[in-house]
Formats: C-alpha cells, sequence, structure tokens
C-alpha cells in the first residue's frame, strides 16, 4: 500500500517589524489600561471623604475599603501598587480625610506615612450667599469667627489669578462675590484668611474651567464685571432654566442705556431681605442702586454659582427688556413697558 504525503500549508513568518509593531501595540494597550486604573476615579462624590483604617487591617482589607467608597478605581490595582513598592506591612491604621480627586499613589503615602486626619467641619455655602451670610454661617459652624471672616474679606493680602483688578469706587466688600459657594472641609478655628483664600482659589478655578475657549467677554465687561452681572442673575433667577434668559435681558438692557431695575440689587441694602419693595426702597441713595444708576453696580451683590456664571458667558438669544416675578418664582418676560405692565398687573395681586 502506497503512502500518501499530505502537504499543509504552511502559516507565513511574521517578520521582525511586524513582531515589534504587535508588541508595541499591546505594550501600549497594557500601559494605557495600567495607567487608567490608577487615575483617580470618576464619582459624583462633592467634598471630602473620611475613612477609617481599622487596626490590623491588611492591604487587601484597606483596598476594598477604598473601592467601596469611590477613591480608587480598582482594589487590584491598589493592592499592586503596594507590592510594587513593598508596602503591604508599611499601611498605618486610623482616621484619613481624602479627596476624590487623589490618585492612588498619594493615597498611599499618606497611609504610609500615617498622615491621619484631624478632626474637620464640613460646610456648604449655598449659591447665592453673601459675604455677611458666609461669616455668620463659618461661626455658627465653628470653622472661623465672624468679624474674622468679614475682615479677611476686605484684605488686599488675598491673591486671585483672574480677579486681580482694582474695585470701582463704592464698592462695599471687597472680595464679595468672589468666594465660591461649595462645600467645604475645614479644621475647626481655622484662620480667616486660609478659609478666604481657599474659596477664591476655588472661584479661580471654576473661572478658567467655565470661561475656557472664549477670547472676548460679552459687550467687553472684565472677569469681575461678569462676576458682578452673576450675581445678579444668581439672586433674580429661581428657575435654573431661565438663567440664561435674565442674562441676556440684563445685556438688552445695558445695551439700550437703560436702568436694569434689579430688585436684587437693592435687596442688597437693606438689612433684612423684604418679599416685596417699597417705592421707597427702590430710592435709597447708592451705587448699588440700579434703579438709580445707569450700569452695573460697583461689585457683586453675591457669590453666584457655576450656572449663573455660564449664563453670563452663553446667553440665551432675545428681544426682552423686561421680567416680573410670578407666584411660583418663574417669571413672565415681555419686550414692550406696555407688555411689562400688564405682567405686573396679572402677577403682581
Amino acid at each position: 500500500m502506497g503512502v500518501i504525503l499530505l502537504s499543509l500549508p504552511l502559516r507565513p513568518r511574521r517578520s521582525g517589524r511586524q513582531l515589534a509593531l504587535l508588541g508595541l501595540l499591546l505594550a501600549t494597550i497594557l500601559a494605557l489600561t495600567g495607567w487608567n486604573m490608577f487615575q483617580p476615579p470618576r464619582t459624583e462624590i462633592v467634598g471630602p471623604v473620611e475613612i477609617i483604617i481599622p487596626p490590623k487591617a491588611t492591604a487587601r482589607d484597606i483596598a476594598f475599603l477604598l473601592e467601596e467608597r469611590e477613591l480608587i478605581r480598582s482594589s487590584l490595582a491598589f493592592r499592586i501598587l503596594t507590592k510594587l513598592r513593598n508596602l503591604d506591612s508599611n499601611l498605618k491604621a486610623g482616621r484619613y480625610l481624602f479627596s476624590p480627586g487623589d490618585t492612588p499613589a498619594a493615597i498611599l503615602t499618606s497611609l504610609v506615612q500615617g498622615n491621619v486626619s484631624e478632626p474637620q467641619v464640613v460646610v456648604t455655602i449655598p449659591e447665592g450667599y453673601t459675604v455677611l451670610q458666609m461669616a455668620n454661617l463659618f461661626e455658627e459652624k465653628g470653622v472661623t469667627k465672624r468679624n474674622d471672616f468679614l475682615e479677611a474679606a476686605q484684605s488686599h493680602e488675598l491673591r486671585s489669578e483672574y480677579f486681580a483688578e482694582p474695585p470701582k469706587d463704592g464698592t462695599r466688600v471687597l472680595w464679595e462675590g468672589f468666594f465660591f459657594p461649595d462645600t467645604y472641609s475645614f479644621r475647626p478655628n481655622t484662620p480667616a484668611l486660609e478659609v478666604a483664600q481657599r474659596m477664591l482659589t476655588r472661584m479661580d478655578q471654576v473661572w478658567a474651567e467655565v470661561s475656557a475657549g472664549k477670547s472676548d467677554l460679552p459687550l467687553e465687561l472684565s472677569p469681575r464685571e461678569i462676576v458682578t452681572l452673576a450675581s445678579l442673575v444668581e439672586r433674580e433667577a429661581k428657575a435654573a432654566e431661565e438663567r440664561p434668559l435674565i442674562a441676556q435681558v440684563f445685556y438688552n438692557r445695558l445695551e439700550a442705556r437703560m436702568n436694569l431695575q434689579s430688585c436684587a440689587t437693592v435687596q442688597y441694602l437693606l438689612p433684612q431681605p423684604k418679599a416685596r419693595l417699597l417705592k421707597a426702597d427702590t430710592l435709597i441713595p447708592s451705587p448699588y442702586n440700579t434703579y438709580l444708576n445707569p450700569g452695573l453696580p460697583p461689585g457683586p451683590i453675591a457669590a453666584p454659582g457655576k450656572d449663573s456664571l455660564k449664563a453670563v458667558l452663553s446667553p440665551e438669544a432675545t428681544d426682552y427688556l423686561y421680567f416680573v416675578a410670578k407666584p411660583d418664582g418663574t417669571h413672565a418676560f415681555s419686550t414692550t413697558y406696555q407688555g411689562h405692565l400688564a405682567n405686573r398687573r396679572r402677577y403682581s395681586n
């Protein structure tokens, strides 16, 4: 019986160049994957996160705890990091305070060095708060003394990257409106200047974000004037979707050389806010009274949030010149004074 020889097709051998490219591709994928695992997690958490590492907790226990609290993306990646640095047995127990933006390497360093957190006071500054309201809240929470913070708000020692221009004549509080409303964590009895500088730096960060790519500001206003206008929008708008519309109404009035007639600027002059302003209130002599004075007030009347800053930087196109508050907090808009009077009769009862 004859022997049949089968001839199988041979796979073409990869060239050295192809193998090198394939190796480079795999190395790149692994590097990117590894790099991604060692970055801070994408999380909705706002403000610092406190965790307690119990005594005798292993590196594995700690890694799982960090992942559970959304401080790291991967417990496995964190354990690999501790092993690569031969630090498995060097992690210290205690109470720690971490930021959602901390990298796994930074967290590991804190755990090794035993950077145990001091007791912290977490305080949330609402959007639209004035410096006086902030000062009262800080004293109530034990962060810093009320009068010390009011003094810090007038200090020329504070530094800002974007709002260093001199305030206009008549400005009541030097840094009113530039302490960004956010959630902060402070040590009890923190020096007022430290509190103020941290909030001012946060405003710089937010401004850099919302103004990115905008080479020219609306009506050639300065950053300080943009924040001033945003503070009016913050105090006038109750419905978030109306902010860009209200911003454009103010721009339209500025271009038409009409007084802004913002009730919020008059409220800023009163010892306590009123549910409804009287005619006499709108006659209070002050550069902040936009019923009496053209243009913007000398400075902000409150701390605007991010949405109000965005609204002033990107207003909604409209021809409206007037708005009236409705009972539900939204506004009725009009292009003519006659329409405005009709809205006032309809909604001011």
